[in-house]
């Protein structure tokens, strides 16, 4: 695996690319990003968008191959990515995700948090409440035992929600695409090293091609 951070390059084109992105939001970035795998047939790469002091755009990269190093709109930093872990391990993390739950009603998978206020109201529950019941519902998926087995760790505290953002984009054929995502961040411990970089190399949850599902860790 390599890992990169990856930002815009000065250009004459910078500007066009920024307002791109802010028009566009996740679809955007991965139409970008892919022309870093161009030799790629399918994307093996996952990534999450962050906005710098600056307030440019870096993106942090997981990729099964090394971008590519000769397009010049981008300025790339790429290591080998293989940690080294343990079991009992415990690392700091922040997650950004799309949470979601099967509604066998609609025979759809809705937004967590979005179904959790439904369901909410429908038990008139007040409004100043929403909120909690919104953030318990993200909080809960995340920390589903079944989940936390099948990628090999455990949480030592239940994580914090950072942010709750819902998307909007629109494909060249005109297709609009919506989904949310929520920002977690907290402590894990590693209960499996290979189920962890395995789900690790993956990716966590959906909508991993629109800055879903890479998890940054650092040891503590």
């Amino acid at each position: 695996m390599y890992l990169s951070k990856i930002t815009l390059a000065p250009s004459a084109t910078l500007a066009e690319t920024l307002l791109m992105l802010q028009r566009n939001d996740a679809y955007a970035a991965h139409q970008l990003l892919w022309q870093l795998f161009h030799q790629q047939s399918e994307r093996q790469f996952i990534y999450r968008q962050e906005l710098m002091p600056n307030g440019l755009p870096v993106f942090w990269v997981l990729s099964r191959v090394a971008p590519d190093e000769t397009n010049a709109q981008w300025q790339k930093h790429t290591k080998r990515f293989t940690p080294q872990l343990k079991v009992g391990q415990r690392l700091a993390f922040k997650l950004r995700a799309n949470p979601t739950v099967w509604n066998n009603t609609t025979k759809k998978r809705h937004d967590v948090m979005m179904h959790a206020k439904y369901q909410a109201k429908q038990q008139d529950v007040g409004a100043e409440m929403l909120s909690h019941y919104m953030q318990q519902a993200a909080q809960q998926w995340l920390c589903d035992p079944k989940r936390s087995e099948r990628w090999g760790i455990s949480f030592d505290t239940v994580p914090d929600i950072e942010a709750y953002t819902q998307h909007q984009s629109e494909k060249k054929s005109k297709q609009r695409i919506q989904f949310s995502s929520v920002d977690y961040q907290g402590i894990l411990t590693i209960q499996s090293p290979e189920k962890f970089l395995t789900q690790y190399q993956q990716g966590f949850g959906r909508a991993k091609a629109l800055g879903c599902g890479l998890m940054l860790i650092r040891g503590i």
